[in-house]
């Protein structure tokens, strides 16, 4: 016990619950880093010839020394708040060791992920080109069945309009034929157009339905392939794209992000902030 102070040693980890004042915490111990090294092989199974992305034994270390740098942030925040200059010095002293700490994880963390980042580039290297060069191909073939396809349905529309044209004449004549049986009482005619008006209006029903071009597939086993029609919007008013959305939180979220990078620039000052409708405000934390 410090007895200036009252307070445990910077290095004491495990103080009384009598004392109120959180301690800084130093390196995790011999016997706890021995303790998560143990858990650390339990928890994998302790296999030799499992593939290992990390250093266990390097990860349960780190992880020792985290424990303990949370163990003492409890402690901290036992206490509500800073209640003294003394405090508030040595609260820096523990931002600045979980910082250290920190920094240490993070390059662990790069160093161990490094060889597969560059195994996992190759892997694109090799693999990337093929894949470019059939999607520039599959494009080029879309392209050229694109055109095949419209040029099938224009022709198909053509004959379409040509058969409507056809069935709604042949439909016409026999309704014309049916009433010039029926005023000179030709039972017979009759029959004969009536018969041939249901023909003609189902050779139109027919004739109106929709088709559409279809490329099939030579040996049965490729998907077909046709036109496919899909929406799009083009803004072409700003301003009245902007009311229309501008109760979409996204909408917010992107004007507050490129209003703060521009309140940071400089672009945006106290000067011209009422005409960039923003409002500039700070915040602090502690750093």
């Amino acid at each position: 016990m410090n007895d200036q102070t009252g307070l445990p040693p910077k290095d004491h980890n495990n103080p009384p619950e009598a004392i109120v004042m959180p301690v800084l915490p130093g390196e995790a111990t011999p016997e706890q880093i021995e303790r998560a090294q143990k858990a650390a092989v339990a928890k994998t199974g302790g296999g030799d010839q499992e593939l290992v992305a990390f250093s266990p034994d390097k990860h349960a270390e780190l992880s020792a020394h985290v424990a303990v740098f949370c163990d003492a942030a409890g402690k901290w925040l036992d206490i509500k708040q800073v209640q003294s200059a003394e405090q508030s010095e040595r609260l820096t002293d523990f931002v600045t060791g979980a910082r250290g700490l920190f920094k240490r994880v993070d390059e662990a963390r790069k160093e161990a992920k490094k060889p597969w980042d560059d195994l996992g580039q190759m892997v694109q290297d090799a693999y990337t080109p093929l894949t470019a060069k059939l999607d520039k191909l599959g494009k080029s073939m879309k392209a050229m069945q694109a055109d095949w396809l419209a040029r099938e349905n224009a022709r198909i529309a053509k004959e379409r309009a040509e058969a409507e044209a056809k069935a709604r004449a042949e439909r016409e004549a026999a309704q014309k034929a049916a009433q010039e049986a029926a005023a000179r009482n030709d039972i017979s005619g009759q029959v004969e157009a009536e018969e041939a008006l249901k023909a003609a209006q189902k050779a139109e029903k027919q004739a109106a339905k929709p088709v559409k071009a279809q490329a099939g597939s030579a040996t049965g086993g490729g998907r077909k392939m046709s036109l496919r029609t899909t929406k799009h919007a083009r803004v072409t008013n700003k301003r009245a794209c902007f009311m229309y959305f501008q109760n979409d939180p996204a909408v917010d979220e992107l004007l507050e992000r490129l209003a703060t990078a521009a309140v940071r620039s400089g672009n945006i000052t106290e000067a011209n902030k009422a005409l960039a409708g923003v409002d500039i405000y700070t915040k602090e934390g502690a750093a």
